[in-house]
């Protein structure tokens, strides 16, 4: 949920901030779109490496 929060407000600002930069609605809409893209691929990234630790930490213990 913490992350749901985040990620509204960082959309958020960066919507305003296109906007008093005068960015048209195409690119504010293309530049959103590639955040939301990136914080995907960086949770599934976060997701694999959790994952991973998980299993390496399960053969030490066991």
């Amino acid at each position: 949920m913490t992350g749901t929060l985040i990620g509204a407000f960082v959309i958020g600002i960066l919507a305003d901030g296109l906007v008093m930069m005068g960015v048209s609605e195409f690119w504010q809409m293309v530049i959103k779109g590639i955040v939301i893209i990136i914080a995907v691929i960086i949770d599934q990234m976060q997701s694999k490496m959790q994952y991973k630790a998980a299993i390496t930490s399960q053969k030490t213990v066991g």
